[in-house]
């Protein structure tokens, strides 16, 4: 059995953004039974960090035989990793969200690389799995589904002081592919609304300037899990108008603190439609939004407690724990052969 495990992550695992706070959690999970490292870049990022590491790391790895070796997609797309986890494609981000360039045609090959090369490949969600098939050629059989998780331990509902104002959640970085022009229209929209207030935490403050001066919207930048978790307990509805998304970490934080969530069909992954409070709308209209986002928060008022005892129950840690693990002793199986 390979008791040591590496996991390869660009970013490493200081929850920036999604890869980077699941590779927080899959190091602290798996810290339990195994030796745990993560193979990560070091200094400031450079423009060709994106070839030049993935590189570098499918090189290392040959030398590092004895671990097993669990990689985010790309990383290092040239060593046949035990896993390969993919949250999302670059190929679906461009057939969905219709933004191509040359730099994103890259990564789908390199993800279509790793994945081939991958003993198992891990695909956050049945929609990242049917691109994987349908995109990149992947045989089905080599593909399990790991739907993401949340810390429901660091994620919850909080008691706090709100006015009268109906308060909208957003996370993310403000971008086209997040869905930047329709939360514009919703800020234009709510500042001659005085019923509304639009709230932001970002990571980045790439775009941050495209709200400046309105009264009605505020910005959060580079919060820590802590200041997530009251973030998120400060409002009452999480609006995500995303293009497109793997499986979204925010909408999972955002319902675990009770809050229930509108937004397109990637920020609500059909693993979680079922549930009374997510809404599912393509509509960008703020007018409309508005409309749902009142409702919502009115149907499910004072029922945060309920809500995260749902989602900690279907995705909570221990049934991913269970999950990962099971996987993981496959992993090894295979090792053995």
């Amino acid at each position: 059995m390979k008791e040591k495990i590496i996991i390869v992550s660009l970013n490493g695992d200081d929850c920036s953004g999604g890869v980077e706070r699941v590779v927080y959690y899959l190091k602290n999970i798996l810290s339990e039974k195994y030796d745990v490292s993560v193979m990560k870049r070091n200094g400031k990022p450079g423009k060709l960090d994106k070839i030049i590491f993935p590189l570098l790391f499918s090189f290392r790895l040959l030398f590092k035989n004895k671990s097993l070796i669990i990689s985010n997609s790309w990383q290092s797309f040239l060593y046949p990793a035990d896993f390969s986890i993919h949250h999302g494609t670059s190929g679906g981000y461009m057939l969905h969200a219709g933004i191509k360039s040359k730099k994103t045609a890259f990564l789908a090959w390199m993800e279509k690389i790793s994945a081939k090369r991958a003993k198992t490949v891990i695909a956050v969600s049945e929609n990242c799995r049917r691109e994987l098939v349908e995109l990149y050629g992947i045989p089905p059989v080599k593909i399990y589904v790991l739907n993401n998780f949340v810390d429901e331990r660091l994620f919850y509902p909080q008691e706090t002081e709100k006015n009268n104002k109906i308060k909208i959640l957003f996370s993310g970085r403000l971008e086209n592919r997040k869905g930047l022009s329709d939360l514009i229209s919703l800020a234009n929209s709510i500042e001659l609304n005085d019923n509304c207030q639009l709230m932001i935490a970002v990571n980045s403050k790439e775009n941050c300037e495209s709200f400046v001066n309105y009264k009605n919207t505020v910005i959060s930048a580079h919060l820590d899990i802590k200041s997530m978790r009251e973030f998120y307990n400060s409002g009452d509805v999480f609006y995500f108008p995303t293009k497109y998304e793997g499986f979204s970490m925010s909408t999972l934080e955002a319902l675990a603190c009770g809050i229930p969530v509108v937004g397109t069909g990637f920020a609500i992954p059909e693993e979680i439609r079922s549930y009374d409070f997510v809404h599912l709308t393509e509509d960008g209209n703020a007018e409309n939004i508005v409309k749902i986002i009142e409702k919502m928060k009115n149907d499910f008022y004072n029922k945060h407690s309920e809500i995260h005892g749902i989602i900690a129950k279907d995705f909570g840690t221990e049934q991913y724990k269970l999950k990962l693990y099971n996987l993981i002793d496959r992993g090894n199986n295979i090792c053995r052969q």
